[in-house]
């Protein structure tokens, strides 16, 4: 397991708050906060469970380098994502996508502190519609059990599908 940060880039909400309001069947603007909380909480669980970047993050990690192909924590990350290595451009050094893999040079040896931008896109419209969704299911869930203390924990079941889809398969 490595262990990275991540450092919001965008600060826009990762969702539609009308889009979630209307997921959870919420008339009014009564309980606005609570919700966009839920929400934000809800993405937050989601990124963690699928180990992805909705909306754009800086991911900072330290590698040991030994000259080899070394699969990324956090992704989608753009193929031509400029990526750091000890402070220094990466050039030609990453393969883009959602399991984002850095190549290092034959050269490179111990650690080195990596960074890289990850993340769908700036705001919530760049977010795929089945992750929004997941979102949406989350928060209604957090909304309609707010309060119950014996209420199933963990992600909703279409969040908890939906965030499968994405997870990178651990051997």
């Amino acid at each position: 397991m490595m262990s990275y940060t991540r450092t919001p880039i965008s600060l826009a909400d990762p969702f539609d708050l009308d889009a979630v309001k209307q997921h959870a069947r919420v008339d009014g603007d009564h309980d606005d906060a609570a919700i966009a909380m839920m929400a934000r909480a809800a993405a937050r669980e989601i990124e963690a469970h699928a180990e992805l970047a909705l909306l754009h993050q800086l991911i900072t990690l330290t590698v040991d380098a030994t000259g080899q192909a070394i699969p990324l924590p956090c992704g989608p990350a753009a193929s031509d994502a400029e990526v750091l290595v000890d402070g220094l451009a990466l050039v030609n050094g990453l393969t883009g996508g959602r399991y984002p893999v850095l190549h290092l040079p034959d050269y490179t040896r111990g650690p080195v502190v990596v960074s890289y931008v990850a993340g769908f896109g700036p705001d919530a419209g760049s977010i795929p519609d089945d992750l929004a969704l997941a979102i949406a299911d989350q928060t209604a869930r957090s909304y309609d059990l707010r309060g119950a203390e014996d209420g199933p924990q963990g992600l909703s079941v279409a969040a908890s599908r939906i965030a499968a889809r994405y997870r990178r398969v651990a051997v």
